[in-house]
């Protein structure tokens, strides 16, 4: 077989399995939901590993079979007379961590390639190269299936009516075989973008149940195009007195992630220690994600402080690492590097999606990052990402 016919068989390889993990990524919720009700969720990981088996052995036999399609009979496979499940199987004690064994479940056949991309949050143009994206067609369809990104952030540019902006949505829903971060920034105020309705103002907003009003509105209207994820709230935006405004936080987290948008509070330092409270607080409320600052992105702010002191044990998304204050010293392979190294879990914006993506890989080859740590990263983003399927 000359490199012609083994790329060619390769690609055709590829596309097989990525049938049958489409097939499953579309089937998993279905399941889920139907064994969570019928056994319970530690029987629904159950069966979930069950089907993802069965997956496996699909991808195995189609796999073994392009090897021998000259062949004009096959031996035949004695079907097995044990029952799909049993009842007994999947009723067992409950786990300790279900959402755990789910997430181990569906990444474990994951490539290191699909799992690095998976790290990104990038902007529709940055995934496809086209100058304003307000659709999504063969040119996002194509650049997700090859390399699946954990997440695209959506800007007011890439909004021109409520109908374009869900369909843009589903659509890029439905090209990726893994589920996405679809994310924007919207605050409160007025004129925020994306059709959203005015709000009060930050100033205006002295209580709670104003904040919980307020971010709430704009999640039901962001929920309802498809985004599960808001940039938001900043953490300054109720003013510089962090006990005062610990609690406004926490409401607006909260009443986003109530609708089903996950919160993404920025920016911590790791160096205003008055503001811990404000951030202690939000992390004990359940805030999904937190951004820090690009000049704090260390191992000893997101480690030590941020994991350790502070207790938080979700999602640690990048300051924007396009800014020109980090890019004028670093190219963006060695920018996204030592963010992983830092201990961040989600690359968000690269100056060169392309080439922060092609670094981190050679930094994987190079034994500089190991694949473990990668892991790490993506179980927290699916922790997150799956989280409100096992609550359900």
């Amino acid at each position: 077989m000359n490199d012609e016919e083994m790329k060619r068989e390769k690609r055709r390889r590829r596309r097989i399995r990525s049938q049958f993990f489409a097939y499953f990524t579309l089937a998993v919720l279905v399941v889920m939901a139907l064994a969570a009700l019928y056994f319970g969720v530690s029987g629904a990981i159950r069966y979930v590993k069950s089907y993802n088996n069965k997956v496996s052995e699909k991808i195995a036999e189609a796999e073994s079979g392009m090897a021998a399609e000259s062949e004009e009979e096959t031996e035949p496979v004695a079907e097995s007379t044990q029952p799909a499940y049993d009842e007994n199987d999947y009723a067992a004690e409950p786990s300790d961590d279900p959402l755990g064994e789910l997430v181990d479940t569906l990444l474990q056949d994951m490539t290191i390639e699909e799992m690095v991309a998976g790290m990104f949050l990038v902007t529709p143009e940055a995934l496809t190269g086209v100058q304003n994206v307000v659709r999504a067609g063969d040119s996002t369809k194509n650049a997700i299936t090859e390399k699946p990104v954990g997440g695209i952030i959506y800007s007011t540019k890439n909004y021109k009516s409520q109908e374009q902006f869900r369909e843009m949505l589903q659509n890029t829903t439905e090209f990726s075989i893994y589920p996405l971060f679809l994310a924007v920034t919207a605050e409160c105020g007025t004129n925020p973008g994306f059709g959203l309705e005015d709000t009060k103002k930050a100033s205006e907003i002295t209580d709670t149940d104003s904040a919980k009003e307020a971010y709430g509105a704009i999640a039901e209207t962001l929920s309802s195009y498809g985004i599960n994820m808001n940039m938001a709230p900043a953490s300054e935006i109720f003013g510089s007195d962090a006990t005062a405004a610990a609690p406004l936080v926490s409401a607006s987290v909260q009443a986003m992630q109530e609708k089903g948008v996950g919160a993404a509070l920025q920016k911590f330092s790791g160096t205003d220690t008055e503001a811990f409270i404000l951030y202690e607080t939000a992390i004990q409320n359940g805030v999904s994600c937190i951004m820090v600052s690009d000049i704090s992105a260390s191992d000893t702010v997101i480690t030590d402080v941020l994991r350790g002191e502070l207790g938080f044990d979700g999602v640690v998304i990048t300051d924007a690492l396009d800014d020109s204050a980090i890019t004028q010293n670093q190219t963006p392979a060695e920018v996204a590097v030592a963010a992983i190294e830092a201990g961040a879990d989600v690359l968000y914006r690269p100056a060169d999606f392309d080439a922060a993506y092609e670094g981190v890989l050679q930094a994987i080859t190079d034994g500089r990052i190991a694949k473990e740590r990668i892991y790490e990263s993506l179980a927290r983003i699916y922790r997150v990402k799956y989280r409100d399927v096992v609550l359900d």
